[in-house]
């Protein structure tokens, strides 16, 4: 979204700017939006939301170099009210491949990331993939920065223990001397 920036004052009075800016937007919105919700589906609809929100809204930014991370919120914000219209979303596993529009690409991550709730999963994605502060993540999915920093605290962890799991699993239980 960042390589929109150049076309954010052209597109905010011009109707064909603002389609090449949508343009441009497109396929990271997607990406972000397929990232926290593992639904190909779920995510079109999401980022194509997020997209008409953003050139619904283009008009009242106040200063359009702060587009980037504007625009992100909005992405995330229809992605986690997607999520929280239809809880249901289907598991990682089952979704189609996604390592083409997936921003970690790495199997394992993939997998690791799936395992976090959909709140823990914008929130490493926004604070990893998009470069955001507490304070903008905070902003973004409607949380203090502190509960920020406790969901990166503890999605870490789980990232962690989920990616060192396929390693302990192929070690012998007869190495492990708490295993008898």
């Amino acid at each position: 979204m960042k390589a929109a920036l150049d076309l954010v004052d052209e597109a905010r009075h011009d109707g064909s700017s603002l389609e090449r800016l949508i343009a441009e937007v497109w396929p990271q919105a997607y990406r972000l939006a397929f990232s926290i919700l593992h639904d190909r589906g779920l995510a079109e609809d999401a980022a194509q939301e997020a997209c008409a929100s953003i050139a619904r809204a283009l008009p009242a930014l106040r200063v359009p170099a702060t587009f980037p991370s504007w625009s992100y919120r909005i992405v995330v914000n229809r992605a986690l009210s997607t999520a929280r219209k239809r809880p249901s979303c289907q598991p990682l596993e089952a979704a189609d491949s996604g390592a083409a529009v997936d921003p970690s690409g790495d199997l394992d991550m993939r997998a690791a990331l799936a395992k976090l709730t959909v709140r823990q999963r914008a929130i490493v994605l926004l604070h990893y993939y998009a470069g955001f502060r507490s304070s903008e993540i905070a902003e973004a999915v409607g949380v203090p920065p502190t509960t920020v920093r406790f969901h990166l605290m503890t999605a870490r962890r789980a990232l962690q223990r989920a990616l060192t799991e396929p390693q302990r699993r192929g070690v012998s239980q007869e190495v492990l001397p708490h295993a008898r």
